[in-house]
Order: structure tokens, then sequence, then C-alpha cells
């Protein structure tokens, strides 16, 4: 439980410009999508943009006769490497070549209960 006195005019009521009215930002991939890409065309412009150097995606970003989805993606690539947007990065790389296997290893004890009654039809 936090203490009460750290939460006193921290709130939206104090702050309201802090309310985010238009929700969390949409990740590009959800913006390529709703453009009608799919999900092949969006994991062949991210696997090959991702090689390229800064240099030649600021070419890309400005070549007119590239498509509209690589010059996206190449623009969204620039972005992420100005901000430092890891996360952003991250995420490009997940879609493209997916992210890394993890395991998970689970020890399961299975135990079968034992009747309370032990009463034979036989017998009644």
């Amino acid at each position: 439980m936090p203490n009460e006195g750290n939460l006193i005019g921290k709130g939206f009521e104090s702050r309201p410009e802090n309310i985010n009215r238009k929700g969390a930002p949409k990740k590009i991939y959800t913006i390529l999508k709703e453009k009608g890409y799919s999900k092949s065309d969006v994991k062949t412009a991210f696997g090959e943009l991702s090689f390229y150097s800064l240099k030649e995606l600021k070419e890309v970003q400005n070549d007119n006769s590239k498509p509209i989805i690589v010059r996206i993606v190449s623009k969204q690539f620039i972005v992420a490497f100005e901000d430092g947007d890891w996360n952003k990065i991250r995420e490009i790389l997940e879609h493209s070549i997916g992210k890394a296997q993890q395991s998970i290893e689970q020890k399961i004890n299975i135990e079968t209960e034992k009747p309370l009654f032990n009463i034979n039809l036989d017998d009644v």
C-alpha cells in the first residue's frame, strides 16, 4: 500500500496535463497493419532495412520511387536511432526476426487421492 503522503498533489486533479487523452501511442506494426499491409510485407521491409546504414535509410526515406511501406519503416528506424529509443528498434526487430526463444522449466507432482470409504457393493 503506498504512503498516502506521497500521493498528495500528484493525481490528475492537480495535473490535468498528464492525462493521456489519446491513449497509448500506436506501435509502428499496428499503424502499417491499419494501412492495409500484410504481415509478410511488414516483415520483409523490417528485415531488409535493418541492415541499412543511417545514410542509406535517409536516402530510402526521401526516395519517392520506393514503396510507402519501405519509406515509413526507414523513417521509424531513423527516428528510433536519433531518439535513442531502443524499445522501438527492439520491436521492429522482433517483428522481422522474432523473439528469442525462452525455455521454462516446470516440475509437477501429481498425487492421486485415496477414497475416504472403501465400500464394496457385493457385501450389501
